[in-house]
C-alpha cells in the first residue's frame, strides 16, 4: 500500500472530525426533541430551568459516550427533574 502525503491524511482526519461533529448533533436533536416531548407544557411552565437542565445532561451523557437517543432522553429527564 503506498504512503499518503501528509495533507492527504490532514484532510481524512479533518472529514473524520466533521463526521463526528455531525453525528453528536444529529444525536443532541433527536434526544433533545424526545426529551421535551415527556415532559408536560404545565411542567415546563412551573420549572423554566427545565430546558437548561434537559441540555446539560444530554452534553453530558454524549461526552461520555452514549450513542442512543431514546435512552439519552429518558436519562435527561430522569435527571432534569431529579428522579
Amino acid at each position: 500500500m503506498p504512503k499518503q502525503k501528509p495533507q492527504q491524511v490532514e484532510a481524512i482526519k479533518e472529514r473524520n472530525r466533521k463526521t463526528a461533529t455531525a453525528r453528536k448533533i444529529e444525536l443532541y436533536s433527536s434526544a433533545y426533541g424526545l426529551a421535551r416531548e415527556q415532559i408536560s407544557t404545565t411542567l415546563k411552565r412551573e420549572r423554566p430551568d427545565i430546558a437548561l437542565r434537559i441540555h446539560a445532561s444530554i452534553r453530558r451523557q454524549l461526552k461520555a459516550g452514549e450513542t442512543d437517543p431514546r435512552v439519552i432522553a429518558s436519562e435527561a429527564v430522569k435527571d432534569a427533574l431529579g428522579v
